[in-house]
């Protein structure tokens, strides 16, 4: 029987469009119910396009965050990630440690009631030796186990800024931050240059 090719065109199915995607569609939603697919269940399973670090920290502690270096003649150095810092008044003792932003990370002094008061005399040894001891419990309970000490050399010769010094280190807090960890450039002819270390400062290691 012969068949007219003008008749063909009603024998073969027409490709719709809109047909397909609908197809399709109730595929994924069918092979989802089944588990057998990587579609997010809820908006919370989506991978936003944009991350948010909301802890600047994280990375100063990995040794790759941005580390001001300052001027060449500056009297200053302000190559640090958080500055201690002590004052001694006629009348009162403050530490405080200071982000390089300007944000203070914390504070003590002998201005709050609650050192006042356990003080006699509010700018001697005693009154250093609290201080220092709270300026450290208060970084460590922040997350700061690192600072830089923004003291002179003849400062630091004297009694009370060794005490202090003392004071800090037993507490747990160290006096120097390390240095910005940079990665190796494979492209550069670093023969004489020192080897970086095998462990990278965010590596976890097991003690």
């Amino acid at each position: 029987m012969a068949v007219k090719f003008s008749n063909m065109k009603s024998l073969v199915p027409r490709l719709n469009g809109n047909i397909l995607v609908q197809n399709v569609a109730a595929r994924r939603c069918f092979a989802s119910a089944l588990g057998a697919s990587d579609a997010p269940y809820s908006s919370n399973d989506e991978i936003a396009p944009r991350i948010r670090n909301r802890n600047p920290l994280n990375l100063e502690m990995m040794q790759i965050g941005r580390k001001p270096q300052g001027f060449q003649f500056d009297y200053n150095t302000r190559s640090y990630w958080n500055k201690l810092s002590l004052e001694i008044s006629n009348r009162h003792t403050t530490a405080m440690v200071t982000h390089w932003t300007g944000r203070e990370v914390a504070s003590a002094s002998t201005t709050e009631v609650a050192i006042r008061k356990q003080l006699y005399n509010l700018n001697d040894k005693a009154a250093i030796q609290a201080v220092a001891k709270i300026i450290a419990q208060r970084c460590l309970q922040t997350g700061v186990s690192e600072v830089y000490l923004d003291v002179d050399k003849t400062e630091r010769e004297k009694d009370k800024m060794q005490n202090f010094i003392q004071i800090i280190e037993e507490s747990g807090l160290s006096l120097s931050e390390p240095p910005v960890y940079h990665h190796p450039n494979p492209h550069k002819d670093n023969m004489y240059d020192l080897k970086p270390p095998s462990v990278k400062p965010w590596t976890i290691t097991d003690e």
